[in-house]
């Protein structure tokens, strides 16, 4: 078997089988490395396991059996634990860990320092896009780490994400992803608002949306999730409460940089209703009925 062969043959470790880690795994599988997941909840190792996915019983089992893993966990204090669970594993085959969580940039640089401690590789990588988008392949990674380290991970970064950014050292990553993730969620609640008022004003919704699809107001966003509000679908993609936990971030790291950011915490606080309304693990594309519910049926 040649180099590249064994590298992609290589066992990943995947930490956290949500949406996001599944489809990540998923990704894996398909350019031939092998992924093997791990998950706190049970119930969700055994639904990988359904899928076909290998799955550890430990953290400290997966870091024995794969040099290489994803943190894609909920937040930045579930990755620091993964990190030092998985560093004082011993034996253990791990030297690198590579950060999918959406976190603080401090958290980030925390997190480096710790996996430096356990004398552990570190990337980050966050990713713009929704898990659908993720299996597709049209989700972009947003990258840091040394030209070492990255250079090493390359062929798994590229299996992760065909579409990368890199945006220099560690912590820059993250805080691009705050600053996209904030004018994601404000489109997201414009579009949201713009289908209730044509609902409101009589027009059919879907004739509206392929309107504004072809206007000047069109956005990457109408093709993601205009239909799912439309059809008043929220299937996850990706979670209203993870939503609600970014627009958390965004909002602490703008109150540290002096910044009030008045359509996020108006954003925010829908999100907070279509929780009430809809559940956290909804849609984010339910936010229209935080605008729309008293005019339609519950979720």
């Amino acid at each position: 078997m040649n180099d590249e062969g064994r590298a992609a043959s290589q066992p990943v470790g995947v930490v956290g089988l949500g949406l996001v880690g599944r489809a990540l795994a998923e990704r894996l599988a398909a350019a031939g490395f092998v992924p093997c997941g791990f998950d706190i909840d049970p119930a969700r190792r055994a639904a990988a396991e359904a899928r076909g996915l290998a799955c550890a019983e430990t953290l400290g089992d997966l870091a024995r059996r794969c040099t290489i893993a994803l943190i894609v966990v909920y937040d930045g204090t579930q990755a620091a634990s993964v990190c030092t669970e998985m560093g004082k594993a011993a034996p253990r085959q791990l030297d690198m860990l590579i950060s999918i969580t959406t976190c603080l940039p401090g958290e980030i640089e925390a997190l480096s320092r710790a996996a430096a401690e356990h004398n552990l590789d570190f990337i980050e990588m966050p990713i713009s896009g929704t898990s659908a988008e993720i299996a597709a392949g049209t989700a972009t990674g947003l990258v840091a780490g040394s030209a070492a380290a990255l250079a090493r991970a390359e062929a798994i970064l590229a299996a992760l994400c065909p579409r990368r950014i890199p945006v220099g050292g560690l912590g820059q990553a993250s805080r691009m992803k705050l600053a996209i993730n904030l004018v994601l969620q404000l489109n997201r609640a414009a579009l949201a608002e713009g289908i209730a008022f044509a609902e409101a004003l009589g027009l059919e919704p879907s004739a509206f949306l392929d309107a504004a699809q072809s206007s000047a107001a069109a956005s990457a966003v109408m093709a993601t999730k205009g239909r799912k509000m439309v059809e008043r679908d929220f299937a996850p993609q990706s979670r209203l409460a993870q939503t609600l936990k970014d627009a958390t971030l965004i909002l602490a790291e703008g109150h540290k940089a002096g910044l009030a950011l008045p359509l996020t915490t108006r954003g925010a606080d829908l999100l907070r209703d279509a929780i009430a309304r809809c559940g956290e693990n909804a849609d984010s594309s339910a936010v229209i009925e935080a605008i729309a519910a008293p005019r339609s049926l519950p979720c």
